[in-house]
Protein backbone atom coordinates (compact mmCIF):
# COMPACT_ATOMS: atom_id res chain seq x y z
CA UNK A 1 0.00 0.00 0.00
CA UNK A 2 1.31 3.45 -0.86
CA UNK A 3 0.63 6.40 1.42
CA UNK A 4 0.08 9.45 -0.77
CA UNK A 5 -0.44 12.28 1.72
CA UNK A 6 1.84 13.13 4.60
CA UNK A 7 0.38 11.34 7.61
CA UNK A 8 -0.58 13.27 10.69
CA UNK A 9 0.71 11.31 13.64
CA UNK A 10 0.18 12.18 17.26
CA UNK A 11 2.06 10.71 20.17
CA UNK A 12 -1.24 9.23 21.33
CA UNK A 13 -1.89 7.49 18.02
CA UNK A 14 1.63 6.08 17.98
CA UNK A 15 1.37 4.79 21.56
CA UNK A 16 -2.00 3.20 20.78
CA UNK A 17 -0.51 0.97 18.05
CA UNK A 18 0.22 -2.67 18.72
CA UNK A 19 3.90 -3.53 18.09
CA UNK A 20 3.30 -5.47 14.86
CA UNK A 21 0.90 -2.81 13.58
CA UNK A 22 3.48 -0.09 14.32
CA UNK A 23 6.23 -2.03 12.55
CA UNK A 24 4.10 -2.65 9.44
CA UNK A 25 2.94 0.96 9.36
CA UNK A 26 6.54 2.17 9.65
CA UNK A 27 7.48 -0.08 6.72
CA UNK A 28 4.69 1.49 4.66
CA UNK A 29 5.79 4.98 5.67
CA UNK A 30 9.37 4.30 4.67
CA UNK A 31 8.33 2.69 1.39
CA UNK A 32 6.13 5.73 0.70
CA UNK A 33 9.06 8.08 1.35
CA UNK A 34 8.06 9.38 4.76
CA UNK A 35 11.20 8.39 6.69
CA UNK A 36 10.83 10.95 9.49
CA UNK A 37 7.35 9.70 10.28
CA UNK A 38 8.57 6.09 10.12
CA UNK A 39 11.29 6.93 12.65
CA UNK A 40 8.72 8.55 14.96
CA UNK A 41 6.64 5.36 14.89
CA UNK A 42 9.67 3.14 15.44
CA UNK A 43 11.34 5.01 18.32
CA UNK A 44 8.84 3.84 20.96
CA UNK A 45 8.85 0.36 19.43
CA UNK A 46 12.63 0.15 19.86
CA UNK A 47 12.16 0.94 23.55
CA UNK A 48 9.54 -1.80 23.92
CA UNK A 49 11.47 -4.33 21.77
CA UNK A 50 15.16 -3.50 22.46
CA UNK A 51 16.42 -6.92 21.32
CA UNK A 52 14.48 -6.97 18.05
CA UNK A 53 16.99 -6.66 15.20
CA UNK A 54 14.28 -6.03 12.59
CA UNK A 55 13.10 -2.95 14.48
CA UNK A 56 16.64 -1.56 14.72
CA UNK A 57 17.29 -2.22 11.03
CA UNK A 58 14.12 -0.43 9.96
CA UNK A 59 14.79 2.41 12.40
CA UNK A 60 18.33 2.80 11.04
CA UNK A 61 17.05 2.81 7.47
CA UNK A 62 14.41 5.42 8.35
CA UNK A 63 16.93 7.72 10.05
CA UNK A 64 19.42 7.25 7.20
CA UNK A 65 16.77 8.10 4.60
CA UNK A 66 15.80 11.19 6.61
CA UNK A 67 19.49 12.20 6.83
CA UNK A 68 19.42 11.83 10.62
CA UNK A 69 22.92 10.42 10.52
CA UNK A 70 23.74 10.32 14.23
CA UNK A 71 20.58 8.38 15.11
CA UNK A 72 21.10 6.16 12.05
CA UNK A 73 24.61 5.35 13.23
CA UNK A 74 23.32 4.51 16.72
CA UNK A 75 20.57 2.26 15.33
CA UNK A 76 23.05 0.45 13.07
CA UNK A 77 25.53 0.07 15.96
CA UNK A 78 22.77 -1.56 17.99
CA UNK A 79 21.95 -3.77 15.01
CA UNK A 80 25.62 -4.82 14.76
CA UNK A 81 25.58 -5.68 18.47
CA UNK A 82 22.46 -7.80 17.98
CA UNK A 83 23.61 -9.34 14.68
CA UNK A 84 27.44 -9.29 14.70
CA UNK A 85 27.66 -11.64 11.70
CA UNK A 86 25.41 -9.53 9.47
CA UNK A 87 27.42 -8.11 6.60
CA UNK A 88 24.45 -5.90 5.71
CA UNK A 89 24.49 -4.32 9.18
CA UNK A 90 28.24 -3.63 8.87
CA UNK A 91 27.75 -2.05 5.45
CA UNK A 92 24.88 0.11 6.72
CA UNK A 93 26.96 1.27 9.68
CA UNK A 94 29.88 1.98 7.35
CA UNK A 95 27.66 4.04 5.05
CA UNK A 96 26.25 6.06 7.94
CA UNK A 97 29.81 6.84 9.06
CA UNK A 98 30.83 7.69 5.47
CA UNK A 99 27.94 10.15 5.16
CA UNK A 100 29.24 11.88 8.29
CA UNK A 101 32.69 12.18 6.64
CA UNK A 102 34.12 9.65 9.09
CA UNK A 103 35.63 7.59 6.30
CA UNK A 104 38.33 5.83 8.30
CA UNK A 105 35.76 4.55 10.80
CA UNK A 106 33.47 3.59 7.94
CA UNK A 107 36.31 1.74 6.22
CA UNK A 108 36.67 -0.53 9.24
CA UNK A 109 33.04 -1.58 8.91
CA UNK A 110 33.36 -1.99 5.13
CA UNK A 111 36.47 -4.13 5.64
CA UNK A 112 34.59 -6.41 8.02
CA UNK A 113 31.63 -6.60 5.64
CA UNK A 114 33.92 -7.43 2.71
CA UNK A 115 35.58 -10.17 4.77
CA UNK A 116 32.11 -11.58 5.46
CA UNK A 117 31.50 -11.83 1.74
CA UNK A 118 29.39 -8.73 1.27
CA UNK A 119 29.26 -6.85 -1.98
CA UNK A 120 32.44 -5.86 -3.83
CA UNK A 121 31.44 -2.26 -3.17
CA UNK A 122 32.63 -2.61 0.42
CA UNK A 123 36.13 -3.49 -0.76
CA UNK A 124 36.00 -0.57 -3.21
CA UNK A 125 35.06 1.85 -0.42
CA UNK A 126 38.03 0.68 1.64
CA UNK A 127 40.29 1.13 -1.37
CA UNK A 128 39.02 4.69 -1.91
CA UNK A 129 39.83 5.59 1.72
CA UNK A 130 43.35 4.21 1.35
CA UNK A 131 43.86 6.15 -1.90
CA UNK A 132 42.83 9.40 -0.21
CA UNK A 133 45.37 8.78 2.57
CA UNK A 134 48.28 8.32 0.10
Amino acid sequence: MTIWMKPTLTEESIRAMEPLEAFRYAEELLDSRFPREAARVLEPLAEVEPRNAAVWELLGRAHFAAAHLGPAEQAFRTLVELEPTSAWARTALGLSLDRQSRHREGAVQHRIAAAMGASERDATRVELVHRAED
